[in-house]
């Protein structure tokens, strides 16, 4: 039975979720400035295997509120948040899934509650400030302040700005390029995408740049005991693979699955195949006995390059269909 609806979190800042389906729960969390879009296609799969699908609006996210202290706004927040979702649906049991920013959301999770967790996916996140090797340069770091100190001078100018990528036609193919895999990923939703991110405030993006350029979770990652899945794109602009490599290397019951032509969102460009590495990973966190390190032999595995061959020519199969 779907349900959606609204919960006052800690310090009573309003938070929109949605539960659909019945069976094993699944938490979704998506990146910074995203939403529910980045795991349409996983949701909508696991919804179908007879999985429980649960995902909430950051606050300061489309239907949550903007907490009235903006200060408020931080990744250990909206982990909290999380936990406060959790405990409004009395579910004791959950794996957890985060894509870029949402795997800090759900590290940060993980360090709450570690009993309630049974397993992680973490897909194209980092475990540290994300800003010193974002795009492969340092440059974000030079770039941000400026951004955020124009901000506090001008909100209405840089609000406005901000919100005319949502008409833009530039806006989408650039996007795409930095973003996705524009040969895979569908066009409609690197569009839906942009218009949802135009009708945000400045604000949440900078504020939580903020807060994650301050993150760092490398010094406790080896006290994870619990499955977890790493997922990386081989050509992620975003954040670089190797730092999904770091976070495999320091959890000590991790997978790691790299997704060749897979970008910062591989879940979007080759969502079958996404699927499918997932699901199986799921079976195989229910049976575990986590006692040794296990790693994918992904690159080597014929049996996986056909399952990407199979899911990339029917993305192709796709696109071209689109754009004629």
């Amino acid at each position: 039975m779907a349900r959606h609806n609204f919960f006052k979190s800690f310090d009573g800042t309003k938070i929109f979720y949605s539960k659909e389906g019945q069976g094993p729960v699944l938490l979704f969390c998506y990146g910074l400035v995203c939403s529910k879009l980045h795991w349409a296609y996983q949701m909508e799969y696991f919804k179908q295997k007879g999985y429980t699908v649960v995902w909430f609006d950051y606050r300061g996210h489309h239907n949550s509120e903007i907490p009235k202290d903006i200060g408020k706004l931080t990744l250990e927040n909206i982990a909290h948040d999380a936990q406060y979702l959790l405990e409004e649906l009395k579910i004791e049991n959950v794996t957890v899934l985060g894509h870029s920013m949402g795997v800090n959301v759900v590290l940060e999770l993980y360090r709450r509650i570690p009993e309630k967790i049974q397993a992680l996916v973490l897909a194209n996140g980092s475990a540290r400030a994300p800003l010193e090797t974002m795009f492969r340069s340092n440059i974000s770091q030079f770039v941000f302040p400026v951004l955020y100190n124009f901000y506090k001078k001008y909100p209405n100018i840089a609000n406005l700005l901000w919100s005319a990528q949502g008409k833009s036609k530039i806006a989408p193919w650039l996007v795409a390029q930095l973003g996705f895999n524009p040969n895979l990923a569908r066009t409609e939703d690197v569009e839906a995408y942009i218009k949802l991110v135009a009708k945000l405030d400045m604000i949440v993006l900078l504020q939580l740049l903020k807060d994650y350029e301050n993150y760092d979770a490398t010094s406790w990652l080896h006290e994870i005991k619990v499955p977890t899945l790493v997922i990386s794109g081989e050509n992620d602009f975003i954040i670089p693979y190797e730092a999904q490599e770091v976070m495999h290397q320091l959890i000590p019951y991790s997978k790691f699955e790299l997704i060749r032509n897979g970008s910062h969102c591989p879940q979007m460009d080759i969502p079958d195949l996404v699927n499918l590495i997932i699901e199986r990973f799921l079976n195989e966190a229910s049976q575990t006995n986590t006692n040794k390190k296990t790693e994918y032999s992904y690159p080597n595995s014929q049996d996986q390059n056909t399952q990407l061959s199979s899911c990339i020519s029917s993305a192709q199969t796709s696109r071209q269909r689109e754009i004629s």
